[in-house]
């Protein structure tokens, strides 16, 4: 284990794979976040309930012998223990009620098969995110080491705090990038007292105190080395800045906060999570607010 700070927030992981290609790299990141943290990992396949009984049994013989076959095939120095579950099931309830039963704190999936915000509202992944109601992990990319550079949407509000917290606790060797994103009004009282150039530079220098201080507290908490955390704020749509600096910074995990009732649909960061779910550029991870306990307790 990397970090005693990494298990105190992190015991148990779920993954839900379909066995296809894409849940292979849900599965192999699972296994190195259980390795990295301690936890324990379950890997869970849900077969069809509706099919013909004999059709189910041989289906859940080969889902079996698949996945561990496939955590022979991994490098050992990532490979621990794994409690396989596979269930009978129909839809994404059956994975929330597995991870709710084994006591998941994380449940990790594999990216959806097409990339438009359309198709990914009703899809499973966007379900079990809406019921779920803690950290969901999707994974796009085939994991080749341990995370080391996040990217967190962050704001004032309870969510992105919890979302750093949780995330800096999973990751305990990482690199955040806290990017933070503010509108320049087109009028209003600066306007009213400075000319349209200098408008900018005083709102950067304003975020720049909002959010330093937001940080020293954030490192206290966290006791978090001045080198792991980086703030980055930058003038436009919150969706303009975080694309702009993944396409920069190239993250290896994207961090969102968002509330917990709604799941993703939550005013402004609930729009971003669900773009950027529905097009992943890298990892994507969904921290819902009030399933998350207060770490600095």
């Amino acid at each position: 284990m990397t970090s005693e700070r990494a298990s105190a927030v992190l015991s148990k992981v779920l993954v839900a794979t379909d066995l296809s290609a894409r849940s292979d790299r849900a599965v192999e990141r699972a296994v190195i976040l259980a390795k990295q943290t301690g936890a324990a990992l379950t890997i869970l396949h849900v077969v069809d309930a509706d099919l013909p009984s004999r059709i189910r049994d041989r289906l859940r013989d080969d889902a079996g012998s698949l996945i561990a076959d496939h955590l022979i095939s991994l490098p050992n120095a990532y490979v621990g223990s794994a409690d396989t579950k596979i269930v009978l099931g129909k839809d994404h309830s059956d994975i929330v009620d597995v991870a709710r039963t084994v006591g998941a704190q994380l449940l990790v999936l594999g990216v959806h098969r097409n990339e438009s915000r359309e198709f990914f509202r009703g899809t499973t992944a966007e379900r079990v995110i809406r019921a779920f109601g803690r950290p969901v992990l999707m994974v796009k990319a085939r994991p080749q080491a341990y995370y080391r550079r996040a990217i967190v949407g962050v704001d004032f509000s309870i969510c992105s705090r919890r979302a750093i917290e949780f995330a800096a606790r999973l990751i305990p060797d990482g690199e955040f990038h806290l990017v933070h994103a503010f509108e320049v009004p087109v009028k209003g009282p600066l306007f009213a007292r400075n000319s349209r150039r200098e408008v900018p530079t005083i709102l950067h220098e304003q975020m720049n105190q909002l959010v330093g201080s937001d940080i020293v507290e954030l490192k206290a908490i966290l006791q978090a080395t001045p080198f792991r955390l980086f703030q980055i704020i930058r003038p436009g749509s919150v969706r303009g800045v975080i694309q702009e600096q993944i396409d920069q910074l190239k993250p290896d995990l994207l961090v969102i906060g968002t509330h917990g009732r709604s799941g993703v649909a939550h005013a402004i960061w609930g729009s971003v999570a669900e773009d950027f779910l529905s097009r992943p550029p890298c990892d994507v991870l969904i921290v819902p607010t009030p399933t998350i306990p207060d770490l600095t307790a």
